[in-house]
């Protein structure tokens, strides 16, 4: 079940992918996220620094025009290739793999910090746990950690439980919900789990860093339906 899954998720970011880099929302082309750009002022001059879930390179690419070198991992080749090619033309230095989150190919101690923007969260929670194990190991002590997650108080929360109720989604674990109906639209990444936190169980994901800051970032919804925003999480490795 674990590989089917996996084969699962890869053939889904390549559904998003494949229309190249001009996603409205993560393509390498849209602005950064608020939230990269206050947290890199606190990496270490031409620091080494890791993107999981990279996409198509939209903060690779960013980061590495504030002068940071770049690595990332994506599960999509087709991801990994745009990447690869954006940072090829604009002539940064970049080493990206294809792979899962949770199995890294980097050694012990060798990033100073490590993010993931819109990406950690599609896994179960089991998953999000291996892989914060994994950036722990990667991490140079004092390292930092910039990672959002989705936030259970919401209208995008309330509106999953209904979906729940409804019969039209699965929750596959608590407060992880999966969108299996077929007629997704293919920039819509609801096929992917989305773990949803309250503050309780992200400080537990986050027990072996130190907390820096974590905030919810919300505001209200355009459609009027609520607020809507995740929480915003810096932390650091022990020294």
């Amino acid at each position: 079940m674990a590989n089917a899954a996996k084969s699962d998720e890869r053939a889904g970011w390549e559904m998003i992918w494949r229309r190249g880099n001009d996603h409205p929302r993560y393509g390498v082309c849209a602005d950064p996220n608020p939230a990269v750009v206050e947290w890199a002022a606190g990496i270490p001059a031409q620091g080494f620094v890791l993107d999981l879930g990279c996409g198509v390179g939209r903060h690779v690419v960013y980061l590495a025009e504030r002068g940071f070198r770049m690595a990332g991992v994506d599960i999509s080749p087709s991801g990994m290739r745009l990447t690869q090619e954006v940072c090829s033309l604009r002539q940064f230095n970049f080493e990206g793999h294809v792979s899962d989150m949770s199995t890294l190919p980097w050694e012990d101690e060798t990033f100073d910090a490590v993010l993931s923007i819109s990406a950690i969260h599609h896994h179960q929670r089991r998953e999000i746990v291996r892989t914060l194990g994994e950036v722990r190991r990667v991490l140079k002590p004092g390292g930092l950690l910039l990672a959002d997650f989705p936030c259970t108080d919401t209208a995008d929360y309330r509106l999953m439980r209904a979906e729940v109720s409804a019969g039209q989604i699965a929750e596959i674990e608590p407060n992880t919900f999966v969108d299996r109906r077929p007629d997704l639209e293919e920039t819509d990444d609801g096929f992917l789990p989305h773990h949803y936190c309250d503050e309780a169980d992200l400080r537990d994901l986050l027990r072996s860093f130190e907390i820096m800051g974590l905030r919810a970032s919300l505001q209200e919804s355009k459609d009027g339906r609520g607020t809507r925003g995740k929480w915003i999480a810096s932390a650091r490795k022990p020294l």
